[in-house]
């Protein structure tokens, strides 16, 4: 069967404001002429000012979930966010081993942007040893390096990430500037490129999982790393232009279809 779209799988957690996780990540792959399919790993309690709490979705329900719709599906990229739990994490490690060819793209969110943390320490342990490796690139702000790597400096903790058998790291925000925000690839070998990007004015919700999900799409339509990276901060750009208020904290992204 020859299928028109592009199929991405969406591994994450549901923001009830939905500028953020599962609902931003659909529109966002939806916007480039890709088909989401997803996953549900948690579920959290908050809005666009604060964050409440998150809870794990069952496992079981997980694993079956994951295993009725892959028995059907091929996957030609996967975007995975909040994981959740580590028996969450277990779960997605056994899905990832059964994809073949499909690169993972890995937003390893921490901290959502409205301030709530969302993964423990023995999980973080287990997303390295579990997902990490079958991991095609992750997209790490500045601090999530940090405390991904246990590492201060970036030149060390890109050393100590790639001990993970990562093929890819897009580090965000590595410098402190007022005007731009600098993004950094590196693979194993070292330092590839660096993207200056003008930073705007204002607080934004989910704009790691826009990111991560547009180079998702790009990837899964074959495109070269720097070139995806390039065109999804390109994308993402657009969608922080338009965004808009629909509460009394942070902007939500409006997400635009490409019509190229």
């Amino acid at each position: 069967m020859k299928r028109s779209s592009k199929v991405i799988l969406v591994i994450g957690g549901h923001d009830p404001t939905g500028g953020a996780g599962i609902t931003s990540d659909i529109e966002t792959i939806n916007s480039f002429n890709c088909h989401a399919v997803s996953l549900v790993s948690c579920l959290t309690s908050q809005n666009t000012k604060e964050f409440k709490m998150i809870e794990s979705v069952s496992p079981q329900f997980f694993s079956n979930a994951a295993k009725t719709l892959l028995s059907d599906i091929k996957i030609d990229a996967v975007k995975i966010g909040a994981v959740g739990d580590i028996k969450i994490v277990e779960q997605i490690g056994k899905i990832l081993s059964r994809l073949g060819n499909a690169k993972v793209i890995v937003d390893p969110v921490i901290k959502s942007s409205s301030g709530g943390i969302l993964i423990e320490k023995d999980t973080i342990e287990a997303v390295k040893s579990t997902i990490f490796p079958q991991s095609f690139l992750i997209t790490p702000n500045l601090e999530e390096v940090k405390v991904l790597s246990g590492k201060e400096n970036l030149s060390e903790a890109m050393q100590e990430l790639f001990l993970s058998s990562i093929k890819y790291i897009l580090a965000k925000d590595t410098e402190k500037n007022k005007k731009h925000i600098i993004n950094k690839l590196y693979s194993k070998k070292g330092f590839i490129n660096s993207w200056k990007n003008p930073k705007k004015k204002g607080y934004f919700h989910g704009t790691g999982c826009n990111l991560a999900s547009s180079i998702a799409c790009l990837i899964a339509d074959s495109r070269d790393i720097e070139v995806a990276i390039e065109q999804a901060q390109k994308r993402v750009l657009e969608f922080i232009n338009s965004s808009i208020e629909i509460g009394m904290g942070q902007r939500i992204l409006k997400i635009k279809k490409n019509e190229k």
